[in-house]
């Protein structure tokens, strides 16, 4: 018996080690992106006077967001923003916003409790779907995460 168990043991290693070899690639270096430099707020001393701290540019975004979105983090696969709105009208807002533009809830995929929550809206026949994820940082600051995933349903 303790035989047999070895063996099973040893196989499934040896099962283990040969996937995460495939899985990793054979003698492939990883490549970092190449990320282009981020504007970053620049402080200006004036004489006599405290220092100033002006923006170089505002962030966009092609998601959808609250009039009072402060945005954190912009891609065009992601966009990360903070806002006023409580959790409800947060999930009224992207709930409204999905119904007038053809989306639907994934209803399997929505989380809501009192601090976070999870949503999911597709568009019929597209291969991604619109997550959009909000966790309460304090009272009057929800953090918004949105971006799109590759779905399998159609």
């Amino acid at each position: 018996m303790n035989l047999r168990r070895l063996f099973t043991v040893w196989f499934v290693i040896a099962l283990l080690i040969t996937a995460c070899n495939s899985i990793g690639g054979k003698n492939k270096e990883a490549e970092a992106p190449i990320l282009e430099p981020s504007k970053v707020a620049v402080a200006q001393v004036n004489q006599g006077k405290a220092p100033t701290v002006s923006a170089e540019k505002k962030l966009e975004s092609t998601f959808p967001l609250p009039d009072d979105a402060n945005i954190i983090s912009s891609t065009p696969e992601m966009t990360i923003a903070s806002t006023t709105l409580t959790i409800n009208d947060a999930v009224k807002f992207y709930r409204d916003y999905a119904k007038s533009n053809g989306l639907t809830e994934y209803d399997l995929l929505t989380n809501i409790t009192d601090t976070i929550f999870s949503m999911a809206f597709r568009v019929p026949n597209q291969e991604k779907e619109l997550v959009i994820q909000g966790t309460v940082i304090s009272t009057d600051n929800l953090t918004l995460s949105l971006r799109y995933e590759e779905t399998d349903v159609k």
